[in-house]
Formats: structure tokens, C-alpha cells, sequence
């Protein structure tokens, strides 16, 4: 059986030497003057007086920041690869906070693995908390002057100089009197702050006195990254909008991200785990939500109202608003580094990909297309493999809705719907599966509306042929319509357990969906009715572990003859016992 690398990060300060020369051991230090220093993180102060910043918030943003340092720091592996261990690590962290009572709470910890488990695609998060012995150090404020001029108007939002989180922004201008607070991650890439503050700027000066922005600076200091991935940046990011409004006594935050990168259905069954993001998923968002209302002591929102609209749709709100000037000072590429100089776009990766052809769709190129694309692969010949299988996945993925009823989509999508099912308003599932079906269905008629705008822009039957366009690769020969399996959980990446295991681990699954609330009552196994090893063979699975027909016979035997029994203490507390277990 494969077992994980556990990563051991100390941080703030904790040493431990038991494990100085692991090279799994890693410390993390934010503190200016000390001789480890190796992480930044710096906040504007809230107002003047900082101190009105909880323990327990101030606690939060340095975990949330050690957490995204780590993750920087620590390796997941090629993009490639193909093994689930090999992109999925496992983490063990050592922080000093000052609300320690809080922090060492069962439910506060599980909640917090949970999240960021589910976020990051990782194996496993640890958390071991420790009384800290100071404050923040003054070094950690910067001096620059943060201040909300009308609190009891204001509405937080995430902000990260893309087209989804200025469309949220300009909507929310547009449709409230509420002072409007952006909030910003920025890990020391000059273009990113360099964007941010543009459209920030430009913005101040149409809606006067309704925008703040608020920075929070977290990257590595004095060490490269290794991991480009930052799958737990959402939690950094809804961290600090979190600390600002529960600051300002604000219930809520608004995070804007189209439906269709929220929900990432992946294009390609190579996606699996942290390759298939989920940073605004809305499992993440519902899980952070819950992990901030016990924060906050009192219930915690955060809104997506971006999540039923396509990318295209996002674009025309700008256009509706008549904020096309906007556009093209707005970064949406994944890629920090390898752009020439006075480019903002590789051009090549995923999110190019999908704002390009959302442009099209929304008839808006023009506004898009004023040199800031490293890569055009409208004009420039696909030469790498790797941007010809990007544009051809993606071309793919929307031809399948296309040609897909509800049915058919349900089959094929099953497991990704239903982790999205519970984390999403409706009055039955049935209801909620058509509305995700219809964005589906309607991301696919966007991507065919801009294919049919970029041939009659760039593909006149009267032009030369050029043999490497993307027109003459991918259109013509209609590659996208070659069939590629999407296989389910038959991929070679699964797990084996060992037989003498088999108990342990269904024990385990099941005490994982009691954790998670997916099991809580105690329920009977039958031949009939497996009500029990269903779902202990679909948590199995989904950890990627094969599970043989075989195996679900045993596993169904365990709880149908009480070999493992769900039973619930003198507390209520649902548990899950071994009736078989020697003493």
C-alpha cells in the first residue's frame, strides 16, 4: 500500500529537534528581525488601532498564512504525473496562537482539516496549536492608511484584479448606496499589485467614496517556491475578508466567480485532486463558512452570486454596465512567470483559454486584445503539444454538453455533481441538478458562438491555409470531436488494501462520514438494503482506493453481522465499534 509523506512545519517560532534533519522538516517564520525569517506577511492596520483585531482573528490570519506558505514551499509533484500520492501530500503543523482553549477544540480542528482537505486536494492536514508568548510585532503593520468611512453600510469583497471580481465589484456599485471594501492577496508578483492598484484607482475616481482596498501581503521571503499550484489561497484570501468584516460587525462576504470554474468539472480524468482546482467550489466556501461561524460565534455567510453564470455571462455584465475600458487592465492567467515584458497574459494556460473565447462569445475581442497576450493562438502557429490538448480538452468538454441530456450528463458526472449538490440552494436535487445542467448546457452554446466569431474573423475560406493554425490543427479536422473515456474510479491511480486491512479501513471510512455528517443515525445493513457499505464503499473510492466486488460483499458482511456496529454513546455521539477487536 502507498503510504504519504507527512510534511512537519513548524512555525512562529516553534523548534522542534527531534526532527532538524528530516527533509520533510520545514520552519516557517514571519518575524522581520528574527535569524529564520522566511515568510512575509503584513497587514494594513484596521483603521488606526489595530487592536480591535480579535486574538482569535489575528490567530487565524497567521495560520491561514502559514498554511499558504507551506503550500508554496512544499512540492505536489510534475504535472503528469499520474498517482494520487504523487500530487496529494500530507501536512503536520506546529503554530503558537494566543486563544489556545479555542484552537485546541475538537470541532474547531476538524473543521479546519476538513476545509482545507477538501480545497487543496491534499491527503491529510494535522494541527497542533501552543500557547503563544507575544503579540504581533509593530514590523508586521504597514503604515499605509486603511479606514471604513461608513461601517454600517459596508460589504466585503474579494478582489484579485480579474474579470469575475471586477464585475462583482462594478455590480455592486452600481446596485447599492454600500461602501464597497476590496480585498486583496498580494504575494509580491509587481504585475498583480500593479493591476490591483489600476483598476482600484480607476474605480475611486467613478464612484467616489464607496472603495476602499485593503492589501494583505503573505509570500516566501528569500526562498523559491516550488509549488505554483496555491490551492489553499482561497482560505488566506477568505481569511482576511473574514477578520475585516467581523471587524466592522459585517455577516458576510462576497466572493465572485463564475459557475463553471467554481464547479471545474474536469475536462480530462487527468485532473484528479488538487489538478482540478476547487479554490471557490462550493463545498469550500460552505465549509470555510461553517469554520468561520464557530470563529465568529454566530452565523457566518459567504455569497457567490456569480455561481449559475458562465464566463460569458460575466463579461456582459462589464458590457451592460459600459465598463469595457476596464478590461484589458484585468489578469485572469495562472501564470507568474516566463511573459514578455508589457504582456499580462501567457496566453496558453486554462484561464486564458476560457477569457479568450468568453470574449468572443460576448463580442467584446476588441476591448481584450491590445498586446497583452504573450501567446495568440488565433494568430500564432500551435507548435507545443501542450496548448494544442488545452484547446482541444476544452473544445471537448463543451461539444459533451452540447450533446448531452440531463440523463446522459448525470451519468457521466455523478460523482463530481454530488459534492456539489449539498452546498447549493434549491428545493430538490432533482431541481438543483437541472440548473446545473442548464449552466452546463449554456457554457457549451457560449463556446460555439465564439468558435463561430473566430472563424469568421481569422478563417476566410479565401485566405491561405496555414498548416499550423489553429483553425487547420483543431477546427477543420473537428478534433474535439475524437471521443477520450472520462473514466470514473477504474484508472490506474487506485490505492490497493490489503485484506487484514479491509476492516480497518471501512472503519475508518465510516468514521470519516460521521465526521463529515453524511452518516448520522444509526442505520441497519441488510442484503436488501446496504445502506451502510454504499456509502462506506463510495468514501473508499473516493479516497481512491480500490474497492474489488469482492470487497464490497465483505464490507456489507462487516455491518450486516455486527462485526462493526454503528452505535451511539451515553452523550449521543454517534460511534462506530469493533465487535471482533481483541483486547
Amino acid at each position: 500500500m502507498i503510504e504519504f509523506t507527512e510534511h512537519i512545519i513548524a512555525c512562529n517560532g516553534i523548534k522542534l529537534k527531534e526532527f532538524a534533519d528530516d527533509p520533510r522538516y520545514l520552519e516557517l517564520q514571519h518575524l522581520e528581525d528574527s535569524k529564520g525569517w522566511n515568510v512575509n506577511l503584513r497587514l494594513n492596520p484596521f483603521v488606526t488601532k489595530i487592536y480591535k483585531l480579535s486574538n482569535r482573528l489575528k490567530d487565524l490570519l497567521e495560520i491561514a498564512g502559514y498554511v499558504f506558505a507551506a503550500d508554496r514551499k512544499t512540492y505536489r509533484g510534475k504535472p503528469d504525473d499520474l498517482e494520487y500520492h504523487s500530487w496529494s501530500r500530507a501536512f503536520d503543523f506546529h503554530i503558537n496562537v494566543r486563544d489556545l482553549a479555542f484552537w485546541k477544540r475538537k470541532d474547531v480542528q476538524e473543521m479546519l482539516e476538513n476545509a482545507l482537505v477538501f480545497m487543496s486536494g491534499d491527503h491529510s492536514y494535522k494541527f497542533n496549536f501552543y500557547k503563544a508568548t507575544e503579540d504581533f510585532p509593530n514590523s508586521i503593520f504597514d503604515t499605509e492608511k486603511f479606514e471604513i468611512q461608513y461601517p454600517e453600510k459596508l460589504k466585503v469583497a474579494l478582489f484579485s484584479g480579474g474579470i469575475d471580481s471586477l464585475a462583482g465589484a462594478i455590480e455592486l456599485l452600481e446596485t447599492t448606496d454600500s461602501e464597497i471594501c476590496l480585498v486583496s492577496h498580494q504575494s509580491g508578483q509587481p504585475g498583480t499589485v500593479m493591476t490591483q492598484r489600476i483598476i482600484f484607482e480607476d474605480l475611486k475616481k467613478l464612484y467616489p467614496a464607496r472603495c476602499t482596498h485593503y492589501k494583505f501581503h503573505c509570500s516566501l521571503h528569500g526562498i523559491q517556491a516550488k509549488e505554483e499550484t496555491q490551492r489553499t489561497r482561497s482560505f488566506l484570501y477568505c481569511s482576511t475578508a473574514f477578520a475585516i468584516a467581523k471587524t466592522y460587525k459585517q455577516n458576510c462576504i462576497y466572493v465572485y466567480e463564475n459557475g463553471i470554474t467554481s464547479l471545474n468539472f474536469a475536462e480530462t480524468q487527468d485532473l484528479i485532486n488538487a489538478r482540478s482546482s476547487r479554490t471557490t467550489h462550493p463545498q469550500t466556501l460552505s465549509k470555510l463558512e461553517e469554520l468561520f461561524t464557530l470563529i465568529a460565534e454566530e452565523d457566518f455567510d459567504i455569497y457567490n452570486p456569480y455561481l449559475f453564470k458562465t464566463k460569458t455571462d460575466v463579461v456582459e455584465v462589464i458590457k451592460n454596465y459600459d465598463k469595457l475600458d476596464f478590461l484589458d487592465n484585468t489578469v485572469s492567467c495562472s501564470a507568474t512567470r516566463n511573459k514578455k515584458r508589457n504582456t499580462t497574459h501567457c496566453g496558453e494556460c486554462s484561464q486564458c483559454i476560457d477569457r479568450r473565447f468568453a470574449v468572443y462569445a460576448a463580442e467584446v475581442e476588441n476591448e481584450d486584445e491590445n498586446g497583452i497576450y504573450n501567446f495568440d493562438f488565433l494568430r500564432d502557429d500551435l507548435l507545443e503539444n501542450d496548448i494544442k490538448k488545452r484547446l482541444t480538452d476544452y473544445i471537448r468538454l463543451a461539444n459533451r454538453w452540447a450533446k448531452q441530456d440531463l440523463d446522459g450528463w448525470w451519468d457521466e458526472r455523478s460523482l463530481e455533481i454530488l459534492e456539489i449538490l449539498d452546498y447549493i440552494e434549491g428545493v430538490s436535487d432533482a431541481d438543483k441538478m437541472k440548473v446545473l445542467y442548464n449552466l452546463c448546457y449554456k457554457h457549451s452554446q457560449n463556446i460555439e458562438k465564439a468558435i463561430k466569431r473566430m472563424r469568421d474573423l481569422y478563417d476566410s475560406p479565401l485566405s491561405p491555409v496555414r498548416p499550423n493554425s489553429f483553425f487547420n490543427l483543431i477546427i477543420g479536422p473537428r478534433e474535439y470531436l475524437k471521443e477520450v473515456s472520462i473514466k470514473k474510479e477504474e484508472t490506474p491511480t487506485e490505492i490497493e488494501i490489503p485484506s487484514k486491512q479491509l476492516k480497518k479501513y471501512a472503519k475508518e471510512a465510516c468514521e470519516a462520514l460521521i465526521k463529515a455528517k453524511k452518516i448520522t443515525q444509526v442505520l441497519n445493513e441488510t442484503k436488501t438494503n446496504k445502506s451502510i457499505s454504499s456509502l462506506v464503499i463510495g468514501e473508499l473510492k473516493r479516497k481512491r482506493f480500490k474497492v474489488t466486488a469482492r470487497n464490497e460483499r465483505t464490507i456489507s458482511d462487516y455491518f450486516r453481522k455486527f462485526v462493526l456496529q454503528l452505535k451511539k454513546d451515553k452523550n449521543g455521539n454517534l460511534l462506530v465499534i469493533d465487535n471482533h477487536q481483541k483486547n
